[in-house]
C-alpha cells in the first residue's frame, strides 16, 4: 500500500499530466481544425467532453493545492488554482461552438490554454513543495521553505 506522501505525489503527477494534456489540446486544436476540418465534428473537439475533462482537472488541482497549502502554509497556491480554473472554465463556457475553421476564436483557445497551464503549474509547484519539505536531505533545496 502506498504511504500518504507517495499517494499525494501520485495525485499531483496525475493532475500535472491531465492539466498539461488540457493545455496542449487547447493550443493544438485550432491548428488541427485548420489543417483537417473534419476533426471539428469528432470526439476530440466535443465541448461536453472538454467540459468534463476541464472540470475534473480543476477539481483535482483544487484538492491537491488545498491539501498542500494546509500542510505547508503556502496559501497562494489556492489563488493560482482558482485563477487558472476561472480562466479555463470561463473561457470555455463563453467560447462559440466550433464547426469549421471560420468559427475559431483565438482568444478563447489562448485563455483555456493559459488556464490549463496554470493548473499544471500548480501541480508542479505542489510536487516541489512536497519534495523540499520531505525528510530527504538531498533534495537540493537551500532550506525547507524553498518556495
Amino acid at each position: 500500500m502506498l504511504d500518504k506522501a507517495t499517494s499525494f505525489i501520485t495525485w499531483d503527477r496525475l493532475g500535472f499530466t491531465a492539466s498539461s494534456i488540457c493545455a496542449v489540446h487547447c493550443i493544438c486544436l485550432p491548428f488541427l481544425i485548420m489543417a483537417m476540418p473534419f476533426i471539428a465534428g469528432t470526439w476530440i473537439a466535443d465541448r461536453e467532453l472538454e467540459l468534463w475533462f476541464a472540470g475534473g482537472s480543476v477539481c483535482l488541482a483544487l484538492f491537491c493545492s488545498i491539501r498542500t497549502s494546509l500542510k505547508y502554509k503556502q496559501y497562494w497556491l489556492i489563488g493560482l488554482v482558482l485563477f487558472g480554473g476561472v480562466l479555463l472554465m470561463g473561457t470555455h463556457a463563453s467560447a462559440p461552438p466550433v464547426c469549421c475553421s471560420e468559427d475559431l476564436s483565438w482568444p478563447h483557445f489562448m485563455g483555456t490554454a493559459t488556464g490549463g497551464g496554470m493548473l499544471a503549474a500548480s501541480h508542479f509547484l505542489n510536487l516541489g513543495l512536497i519534495k523540499c519539505n520531505s525528510k530527504n536531505t538531498d533534495c537540493g533545496c537551500p532550506d525547507s521553505g524553498c518556495i
